[in-house]
């Protein structure tokens, strides 16, 4: 793989897991079930956004490929496209982990998916510093990369609750 080919990968592995941690959080903030949920209906939760986010990429890569080539895939290429889109289904495994872990240690489920909105949030944070780096910030540019991801972040949270007023706060959803 050519350094550019190496650098295009990593653009699309800091687009892909900004865009499903966003997606996550979006879904944990929304919906409206936790009081009936036990910890495998929490990864069901977690985990089916995910594979729809994984299936919508396949499908639409094969898309754009088929109208690049003008024909249909052929075995070879759509296992080569999937391939290439199933390491987005790993952005499902930070927050099941995270779930799992601290509902085997006893904590409660809204406690724990406050904990994983504010790890989404840091996460956002995380890759806008780490873009920040490869793009040559330093200093306060950096700082402001970093802070970028987590305003992001926090908007995102903004708007779900206000695209739900009052449940965030009487349902004990964070």
């Amino acid at each position: 793989m050519t350094s550019i080919g190496i650098e295009a990968f990593r653009r699309r592995v800091v687009e892909r897991v900004a865009y499903g941690t966003i997606t996550i959080m979006c879904v944990l903030v929304v919906y409206d079930g936790w009081s009936q949920l036990r910890l495998v209906g929490v990864l069901g939760v977690i985990v089916g956004p995910i594979v729809a986010m994984f299936v919508s990429h396949v499908f639409s890569s094969s898309l754009a490929q088929q109208i690049d080539l003008g024909r249909t895939l052929n075995g070879a290429e759509m296992i080569a496209t999937i391939r290439s889109e199933s390491r987005f289904l790993l952005l499902a495994v930070p927050p099941a982990v995270l779930a799992a872990v601290m509902t085997v240690a006893g904590v409660s489920l809204t406690m724990t998916i406050r904990t994983i909105l504010c790890v989404g949030v840091g996460t956002l944070g995380f890759w806008g510093g780490l873009a920040g780096r490869r793009a040559g910030f330093t200093g306060w540019r950096l700082v402001l990369a970093v802070l970028t991801g987590l305003v992001v972040g926090l908007l995102v949270l903004a708007i779900e609750v206000f695209l739900q007023p009052g449940k965030a706060v009487t349902d004990g959803v964070p």
